[in-house]
Order: structure tokens, then C-alpha cells, then sequence
């Protein structure tokens, strides 16, 4: 976003705050996000200004979009590209695009699931099926209509947080799961 800078004590009102207006248009990004749908969206990192006595001249913010639906992609676009703040001095520009394409269920790779949740149980634990809208490089395999199960690494918990953590009791089993479905698919 980029405003108009200004002194926020001697002209504050010939400024306008490119800062101020991403505050405002924050919540309505994060409101795009439609659970029942499988599409999340999160503002992680913002930025902007150049100094507390100064009207903000620009702001940035990155945006995290996850879809499981492929038709929500053009409704987050259009949705991003109509963004405005109240103060029509500051400009919004949208850039960035998507990384990846959503992982779809298909009949591919619900078999496997099924293969890995009988060789969980030959192994004394219950495998478990989810779907957190991930961004891994087997959204690109999914796509070409391969199967694909993701998620099968490490236990543990905190993803991505400050106290990520591995659970080391789980790395035999987890192993044991893959050796199995290598030699599965490997028959």
C-alpha cells in the first residue's frame, strides 16, 4: 500500500497513513476465509512506516491462501483486487500469485490411504485421515492425477511455532508406515 507521508504532529492531516489504512482492510482480508469450504486465509507479517512521527507512507502485508476447492481461486482474486481502504489517497496493489494448486481427494489416492491404514494397524496405531489445506510439493503430483498422501514425516506438534517439536517415540513407527507402503507399491 502506499500513502502519503507526512509529520503526525506538525501536518498530520496532509498525510495518510498507508499503515492505518492496512489495519483496516486486515480484518476483511482474514474474513475472505471460508471454513466450510477448506479456504484459509491469514495475514502473517506486516510492515510499514519509517518512524513513529511520521504518517505512514507504506505498508506491506503477506498474505497465506489455502483452498481446497479450485474454484476459490477466483473468488480470493477478485476478491484481493477489489480491496480499498476508506482514504482514497492510499493505493492498494495486489501482488504475488498462487504457488500451488490445491490437493484434491481422488479415488487414486484414497486407495493408498487405505493401503497406509491397514499397515498402521499391522502396526498397532490407527492412522488417521486430515486435511489442513498444506502447501507441499505434492500438490503438484496431485494435480497431474497421481496419487499422493502427505503429513506422513514427523510427529510432534507446534508446526511452524516457536516450541515446534518431534516426538521421538513416533520415528520407528512412522518409519515402519513408509518401509510398508514402499513395499506395497512396489508389489
Amino acid at each position: 500500500m502506499d500513502g502519503v507521508e507526512s509529520h503526525a504532529g506538525l501536518d498530520p492531516e496532509r498525510g495518510a497513513s498507508a499503515v492505518h489504512a492496512l489495519a483496516e482492510l486486515v480484518t476483511r482480508i482474514v474474513a475472505l476465509g471460508s471454513p466450510e469450504l477448506g479456504t484459509t486465509v491469514n495475514v502473517g507479517v506486516i510492515s510499514g512506516g519509517t518512524g513513529r512521527n511520521v504518517v505512514a507512507g507504506q505498508a506491506r502485508c503477506g498474505i497465506d491462501v489455502r483452498i481446497a476447492v479450485p474454484a476459490e481461486a477466483a473468488r480470493i482474486d477478485a476478491a484481493l483486487a477489489a480491496l480499498q481502504p476508506s482514504d482514497p489517497r492510499v493505493k492498494v496493489a495486489v501482488t504475488g500469485g498462487w504457488a500451488r494448486p490445491p490437493m484434491v481427494p481422488d479415488p487414486a489416492s484414497g486407495l493408498l490411504f487405505t493401503q497406509a491404514q491397514a499397515i498402521a494397524a499391522d502396526l498397532g496405531w490407527t492412522a488417521r485421515d486430515t486435511s489442513v489445506g498444506g502447501a507441499s510439493d505434492g500438490n503438484f503430483v496431485a494435480a497431474l492425477g497421481r496419487p499422493v498422501l502427505d503429513g506422513l514425516g514427523a510427529v510432534g506438534d507446534g508446526a511452524h511455532a516457536r516450541h515446534e517439536h518431534v516426538l521421538l517415540d513416533h520415528v520407528p513407527s512412522r518409519t515402519a508406515l513408509i518401509a510398508g507402503l514402499l513395499a506395497a507399491c512396489a508389489t
